[in-house]
C-alpha cells in the first residue's frame, strides 16, 4: 500500500481549521439522537485548486441525519483558513456489502477511509473498518487516480470541546 503525498499547510490554519471542525463535531455530538447514530469521522485531503478537507460522517442507522456545510459556513472557512471543505455521509454497513465492488466508481468511498485520519470514532469500528480496508488490494488500483489527494502537515484534529459525551 502506497502512501498518499503530504502537503505542508501553516500552523494558524491547520489550527482554525481543527477549531472549525471540532466546533461542528460538538453541535452534532451534543445531539443524543445524531450521537446515537454516528459512528465516526474520518477526513482526507486534497489539494486540487486550493487545500481542501473532505469530512466523512459514517452512520449506523439511515435516522441520522446528514451532515452539511452550508454556503455561509463554507464561506467562513475559505476567509479564515484559506481552505475549502466538503462532507460526505455514508451508512457504515456499506462497508460490509459485496455490492460496494460493483458499484465503485473512480471515488471509491473505502479510499476516504483507508487513507484518512480518523477525528471520531465511537467504539473502535471505524479503526477495525481501516485495518481491513488497508489489507484490500483492489484499492490499490485507485491511487494513480487521485494526484489531488493528500495528507495535511500538521494534520487537524478533533479538539473535543464538550463536557458530557
Amino acid at each position: 500500500m502506497e502512501e498518499l503525498k503530504i502537503i505542508k499547510i501553516d500552523k494558524e490554519s491547520t489550527d482554525k481549521m481543527s477549531s472549525l471542525i471540532s466546533a461542528k463535531i460538538d453541535k452534532i455530538l451534543e445531539d443524543s439522537y445524531q450521537r446515537t447514530f454516528l459512528e465516526g469521522i474520518v477526513y482526507i485531503g486534497s489539494n486540487f485548486f486550493r487545500p481542501e478537507v473532505q469530512l466523512m460522517f459514517i452512520y449506523n442507522d439511515v435516522k441520522f441525519e446528514p451532515v452539511k456545510v452550508s454556503v455561509e459556513e463554507e464561506q467562513k472557512i475559505r476567509r479564515a483558513t484559506g481552505m475549502d471543505i466538503s462532507t460526505e455521509n455514508i451508512p457504515e454497513w456499506y462497508y460490509g456489502l459485496e455490492e460496494r465492488f460493483q458499484e465503485r466508481g473512480e471515488y471509491p468511498w473505502e479510499f476516504s477511509v483507508r487513507y484518512g485520519t480518523i477525528l471520531y470514532d465511537k467504539s473502535g469500528k471505524i479503526k477495525e473498518l481501516q485495518q481491513d480496508l488497508k489489507k484490500d488490494q483492489t484499492l490499490d488500483q485507485y491511487l494513480d487516480f487521485w494526484n489531488g489527494i493528500c495528507n495535511f502537515e500538521p494534520p487537524l484534529q478533533y479538539k473535543k470541546m464538550m463536557e458530557n459525551n
